[in-house]
């Protein structure tokens, strides 16, 4: 059955990526929540979209304690959270450099996954392919999905990057998306995660593709929707 993964939580119900979102995520009885990552200057994951804050402060360049109370750790999405899986985003500078910050980032990251070991499912993704392959270094089993917002058109070289590089998924813009798509990705058991979805029409046919996951702002109808297609 399609997974329903709340877009930094239940977005549309309550501010993006706040406790109140993840925690009302869960109580819909969403499978996965997905958020953004950031790493403090004080070596904490931040969950926040932007790197800066809108008063303007840097994530990257201040103490997590001088942020905001709205803003959660990843850390304390884990405490308020219990069986929700979560899809982590490693936010990066740009998408095709792999700077200190970013390997410190996935350094803390492995490390917090190792210490929570199975309790948890994990999904990591990014745009950055570089980050990605340096987690995997790092991490060597906890399942890592690519995101993408284009592509060439070779769908079979991009399949074939995926299995190489030992990911688990890729994670298409919406618009990528097509039957044809989603069976060369099952035939070798790439699962396909569809963001950002919020339209109902194109849920259910989604579904129909056979997608594994679908990334939304609106779980709740979404939940619905994959229910009443699996009766």
């Amino acid at each position: 059955m399609t997974q329903i993964f709340a877009h930094r939580g239940a977005s549309r119900t309550f501010p993006e990526n706040t406790l109140d979102a993840f925690e009302y995520a869960e109580t819909l009885g969403a499978g996965w929540i997905e958020l953004d990552v950031w790493l403090s200057e004080d070596g904490v994951l931040t969950v926040h979209h932007d790197e800066k804050l809108k008063s303007g402060e840097s994530i990257t360049e201040n103490p997590f304690q001088s942020f905001p109370d709205s803003i959660p750790s990843l850390q304390d999405v884990l405490n308020s959270t219990t069986t929700l899986g979560i899809n982590v985003e490693v936010k990066t500078p740009d998408s095709h450099t792999l700077d200190s910050q970013t390997r410190m980032l996935i350094d803390v990251l492995s490390r917090m996954l190792q210490e929570i070991g199975s309790s948890r499912d994990f999904l990591i993704s990014s745009f950055n392919y570089k980050a990605l392959s340096y987690f995997r270094e790092q991490t060597p089993d906890t399942p890592i999905g690519f995101l993408i917002w284009e592509f060439d058109g070779d769908l079979d070289s991009l399949i074939t990057k995926i299995i190489n590089s030992n990911f688990q998924a890729i994670h298409p813009a919406n618009t990528l998306v097509t039957k044809s798509f989603v069976t060369a990705c099952s035939d070798k058991n790439v699962n396909v995660n569809v963001w950002t979805v919020n339209e109902e029409d194109r849920i259910r046919e989604l579904v129909d593709f056979g997608v594994d996951g679908v990334i939304t702002d609106i779980p709740d109808i979404a939940l619905a929707l994959v229910e009443g297609q699996s009766s």
